[in-house]
């Protein structure tokens, strides 16, 4: 049985995605739907969360290290254990 979900967006938001079920030729309601599906598909093939913007990557002094996204995330988080440490 299926339930029903409501969510309210801006007027030219709810106009964009009308029209683009409309290109897909699609309705409003099987565009939404598809979209979560697609998503939740995504998310469950995906093996890990990573992440996503390289920004991150000169946000960090690396000591000299190479810059990547995998440095990045392990200085990120050795910032975070000493700061709950010191918040402790």
């Amino acid at each position: 049985m299926s339930k029903v979900l409501t969510v309210r967006i801006a007027p030219e938001l709810l106009m964009k995605a009308q029209a683009r079920a409309v290109q897909l030729g699609m309705d409003r309601t099987g565009y939404v739907r598809n979209l979560i599906e697609q998503d939740l598909h995504i998310a469950k093939t995906s093996d890990k969360p990573r992440l996503v913007s390289e920004d991150l990557v000169g946000a960090f002094r690396l000591g000299g290290r190479s810059a990547t996204n995998q440095r990045a995330r392990e200085v990120l988080k050795q910032k975070s254990a000493t700061k709950r440490e010191r918040h402790r």
